[in-house]
C-alpha cells in the first residue's frame, strides 16, 4: 500500500527536486563512470591514430579518407563511452545493481544508432517548424495584405522562436539521459517533448544550475591539476635533470601522426622536421622511451581530473532531472500533443501554400490581362482624321481657313 502513496505523491510533486544539485556533487565518488568515459575516448583515439597513420602511408586522397573515418569512429567511441556512463549512472539514480564496465560500454555500442536517430528526428523537426516560419513570412511579401499581416505575423514569429529555443535547450540535452534508462526512441521523443511542453521553466532552470556547478567543479579541479603538475614537474626536473629535457624533445615526434597525413599533398621545408625527430625517437634509451609513455599517461590523468570528473557530475545531475521529470509527465499524452502539432503545422503550410499559389495564379492573371490591353492598344488599326474642310454655306464652294467671305459669291462666312 505504500508504494501507491509514494506514486501519488511524486505525481503530486508541483516543482522539480532542487536537491538534483546536491545529488549530482555524488559524481565526484562514482570512479566506474569517469573510467567508462576515458576508455571509450582511449580506445576511440587509438583508432583514430592507427587509420591516420596507416592512410599516411598510402599517401594521397587515401590519407584524407583514413583520417576522415579515424574522426568519425573517435566520435562514435566518444557518443558510446557517453552513453556508457550514463547508463551506469542511471542505474546509480534507480538504486538498482550497478553494470560493469563491459556491459556498459556494449549497452554505449548498442545504443549508439538510437541516439543518432533520436536527433535526426529532433532535427528534422526543428527544420520542420522553421520551413513553416519561412511559409509564413514569404506570404507577409503580397502587396498590401502582406503588410497588414505582418503586423501580427512578426510580433507572434518573435514570441513562437523564444519559445521554441527554449524546448529545443531542453529536448537536446535531455535526449541522452532519456537513452540511458533505456528508452526506446518513440518513448525517449514523447517524454522529452512532455518535458520540454509542460515544465520548460523549472527544467532550464536546473539544467544552467548544472552547467554552473560543472564549471566551477573544472575550474577547481583545474587549478588544483595545474598547481600538481608544476609541482611534479619541479621535483621530476630536479632530480632527472637533462634527461628530461631529451625526453620531453623526443615526445614531440609524436606529431608526425597528425602531420602525415598532409605529406602526401608535398611537403616543403617542415616536411622532413616529423623524420628527423622519428629518427632521434628511435635512438633513444629504452628509460627515455617509457619516459614518453610515462609523460602521455600524466597528460591522460591531468584530461581525467579535468575533464572526466566534471562530467560525471553533470551526467548526473541530468540522470537525475530526467528521472524526475518524467515521472511528472505523461509520455503518451507528449507524443500525441508533438502529433497532433505536425498535423496542424502540416494542414497550416498546406493551407499556406493554397492561398500562395491561389495569390500567385490571380497575380498572373491580372499581368496577363495588362498586357494582352497593352498589345490590343499598339495593334488597333487607327482612326482617320475628321475633314475640317469649310464650305459657303449659300454658294457650297469650299473656304479656307483664312476667308472671311466666299470667292464666289461674296457670301460672308
Amino acid at each position: 500500500m505504500m508504494i501507491p502513496a509514494a506514486a501519488t505523491a511524486v505525481h503530486e510533486q508541483p516543482e522539480l527536486d532542487l536537491g538534483i544539485l546536491l545529488k549530482s556533487l555524488r559524481g565526484l565518488t562514482l570512479w566506474r563512470p569517469m573510467a567508462i568515459l576515458v576508455i571509450s575516448l582511449f580506445l576511440g583515439f587509438a583508432a583514430m591514430l592507427v587509420l591516420v597513420r596507416l592512410g599516411s602511408s598510402l599517401g594521397g586522397l587515401a590519407a584524407l579518407l583514413f583520417a576522415f573515418l579515424g574522426g568519425i569512429i573517435d566520435l562514435a567511441f566518444a557518443g558510446a563511452g557517453y552513453l556508457g556512463a550514463g547508463f551506469s549512472l542511471a542505474a546509480t539514480v534507480q538504486e538498482r545493481g550497478i553494470p560493469g564496465i563491459g556491459a556498459s560500454l556494449l549497452f554505449g555500442l548498442i545504443t549508439l544508432p538510437r541516439l543518432v536517430g533520436l536527433l535526426a528526428i529532433e532535427l528534422l523537426t526543428l527544420l520542420g517548424l522553421l520551413l513553416v516560419e519561412v511559409i509564413v513570412i514569404e506570404i507577409c511579401r503580397i502587396p498590401v495584405l502582406g503588410g497588414i499581416l505582418s503586423l501580427a505575423v512578426f510580433p507572434a514569429l518573435f514570441l513562437f522562436n523564444i519559445a521554441l529555443t527554449a524546448i529545443a535547450f531542453v529536448v537536446f540535452n535531455l535526449s541522452g539521459p532519456a537513452l540511458w534508462f533505456g528508452e526506446t526512441i518513440r518513448h525517449a521523443f514523447g517524454h522529452v517533448i512532455a518535458v520540454a511542453r509542460s515544465r520548460p521553466g523549472p527544467t532550464i532552470f536546473v539544467m544552467l544550475m548544472l552547467f554552473l556547478m560543472y564549471l566551477l567543479v573544472a575550474g577547481a579541479l583545474a587549478v588544483i591539476a595545474l598547481y600538481a603538475g608544476m609541482l611534479s614537474q619541479s621535483l621530476i626536473v630536479g632530480a632527472m635533470g637533462s634527461a628530461v629535457q631529451e625526453t620531453l624533445a623526443s615526445l614531440f615526434s609524436f606529431s608526425s601522426l597528425f602531420q602525415a597525413p598532409l605529406a602526401g599533398f608535398g611537403g616543403g621545408v617542415g616536411a622532413g622536421f616529423p623524420t628527423y625527430l622519428s629518427y632521434a625517437f628511435a635512438h633513444i634509451s629504452i628509460n627515455d622511451r617509457l619516459y614518453v609513455y610515462s609523460f602521455l599517461i600524466a597528460f591522460a590523468a591531468l584530461g581525467v581530473v579535468v575533464v572526466a570528473i566534471p562530467n560525471t557530475v553533470l551526467q548526473l545531475g541530468l540522470a537525475y532531472l530526467y528521472h524526475d521529470s518524467a515521472r511528472l509527465v505523461d509520455t503518451e499524452a507528449g507524443a500525441a500533443v508533438m502529433s497532433g502539432v505536425m498535423e496542424k503545422f502540416s494542414a497550416a503550410a498546406e493551407a499556406t501554400r493554397r492561398s500562395a499559389a491561389t495569390a500567385a495564379q490571380q497575380t498572373r492573371e491580372l499581368l496577363q490581362r495588362a498586357t494582352a490591353c497593352s498589345r490590343s492598344s499598339e495593334h488597333a488599326p487607327s482612326v482617320p482624321a475628321q475633314d475640317k474642310s469649310i464650305f459657303c454655306t449659300n454658294c457650297g464652294a469650299a473656304l479656307s481657313e483664312e476667308d472671311r467671305f466666299c470667292g464666289e459669291c461674296g457670301h460672308p462666312r
